[in-house]
This record gives structure tokens, sequence and C-alpha cells, in this order.
């Protein structure tokens, strides 16, 4: 079971950090525009403005879904190496 949980853990908490690159609203004078199009724009004196939208929330928990998966999948390997 282990040999598909990590992986698949691996791909959640990538496709996580994926989301997150997109998960930030810009700034305020450019609605809708994600974060790297507002700071090539305004400059990084535009980064207080940014916000956390739906994506950056699904973000969240898809990081912290992979994590736990991983995290519980190296816990239990054990039992099927044998101790090694």
């Amino acid at each position: 079971m282990q040999k598909y949980i990590i992986p698949l853990g691996g791909i959640t908490m990538g496709t996580g950090l994926m989301c997150m690159l997109f998960g930030w609203d810009g700034v305020k004078s450019m609605p809708g525009a994600d974060q790297a199009s507002s700071i090539s724009v305004v400059g990084f004196s535009g980064v207080a403005d940014l916000a956390l939208n739906g994506t950056g929330v699904l973000a969240f928990l898809l990081i912290i879904t992979g994590l736990s998966m991983m995290i519980w999948g190296n816990r239990t390997i054990w039992k099927e190496t044998g101790g090694y």
C-alpha cells in the first residue's frame, strides 16, 4: 500500500504547490491578475496588497493532505520491509 501512498502524496503536494503559484489575487489595481503578472507590472511594492483566493485555500489543503500521506506512508513502511 505504501508504494502507492507515498508517490500519490508527493503528487498531491506538488499539485498544491503549483496551485499556490496561481492562488493569490493580484494587487488592487489589477483585480483578477495572478501574482506573477502583478509583480511584473507594479514591482515588489504591491506585495502588501496580495490576497488569498479560493485556489490558494485549495493549495494549502492539498499540501497538508499530501504531506500527511507521505508521513503516514513513511511511518508504516517498516511493516513491508521487515525493519530495514
